[in-house]
């Protein structure tokens, strides 16, 4: 049961395996090589990952940029400022606009003219290897992760990418040293204790991960991401009751009737997972990740009755 837990995790509704606040073929050893080998080289090998990838990034129709700009005063704001002085700090002002809007494509491209201009503007490096592990191309965002840590080796928040980029690759185990670093950096990053109690979560350590995700609710009572990682160590461990419970805390009814829907699927409890997903719907009718899985539950509940 407990690895298909793991394996329905990502299914949790904002289980926030990657911490948003900084809040998935090149072998990795080529990153680190090139670090070692100076400037020139690192400079030389990024250049040639983004040479080659330029066709994986996703583009945004221009009449969905011209929309944003009308309905977001702020970005206008921004976008006028880098047009009278680029800078990097313009463009990464951009950049941080586009990726609260979700246009990742556009956040690139300003990320990329700030380093550009500024070689050592680690928050733009940084932003890079998030966007790309954000994408999907964990292999893509180490130059960019292993950047910003070659300019800001004392940065948690550094540590704490360069972790999700490793357990987005499946390197848990260099993952799990990552976010150490960040806490041994600073005890209070919660970002990194909740993605630490996910790892250890993924690793089947249950109390471990019960550790992690504790201290990082005592530190932010009101984070999401860790308490859903926390139910989720509990439903690791086979105590549902304390997992379901765990999910309701948040507050949003819908959302932990789905979550307890999909611990009850991890342990091939189909009828009470149909249920759980019913009371979802129940609390909100347009849920389509529960109407999809209860279709599921149901299948499967057909399969074991013989129909």
């Amino acid at each position: 049961m407990q690895r298909v837990v793991v394996c329905l995790a990502v299914a949790i509704a904002v289980a926030g395996c990657a911490a948003r606040k900084d809040v998935r073929t090149i072998r990795t050893t080529s990153a680190a090589g090139a670090e070692g080998r100076g400037h020139d080289s690192l400079d030389a090998f990024i250049q040639t990952v983004r040479a080659r990838s330029e066709r994986a990034r996703p583009r945004t129709a221009n009449e969905e940029v011209r929309t944003l700009e009308a309905s977001e005063p702020s970005l206008a704001d921004a976008l006028r400022a880098v047009t009278a002085a680029p800078s990097a700090a313009t463009h990464r002002a951009v950049a941080a606009h586009y990726v609260r809007l979700g246009v990742f494509d556009l956040a690139h491209e300003h990320f990329s003219h700030a380093v550009a201009l500024d070689a050592k503007d680690v928050a733009s490096w940084d932003g890079l290897a998030r966007i790309w592990r954000d994408w999907g191309f964990p292999h893509l965002a180490l130059a960019d992760a292993y950047r910003a840590l070659y300019y800001a080796p004392d940065s948690p928040i550094v540590h704490n990418t360069l972790g999700t980029v490793f357990q987005a690759l499946g390197r848990r185990a260099d993952a799990r040293a990552q976010y150490e670093k960040a806490l041994a950096i600073d005890s209070t990053a919660v970002y990194a204790l909740t993605n630490l109690c996910y790892g250890w979560v993924l690793d089947g350590e249950a109390a471990k991960a019960t550790d992690a995700c504790r201290e990082a609710l005592r530190l932010q009572p009101d984070l999401e991401s860790a308490r859903n990682n926390l139910a989720l160590a509990f439903g690791s461990a086979g105590d549902l009751p304390a997992a379901v419970a765990t999910f309701a805390e948040a507050g949003d009814r819908a959302r932990a009737a789905y979550n307890e829907g999909i611990l009850h699927l991890a342990r091939r409890r189909y009828r009470d997972a149909l249920t759980a997903f019913t009371q979802a719907l129940t609390s909100r009718p347009q849920f389509g990740a529960a109407e999809a899985l209860a279709r599921q539950a149901r299948s499967r509940l057909r399969e074991e009755s013989g129909q």
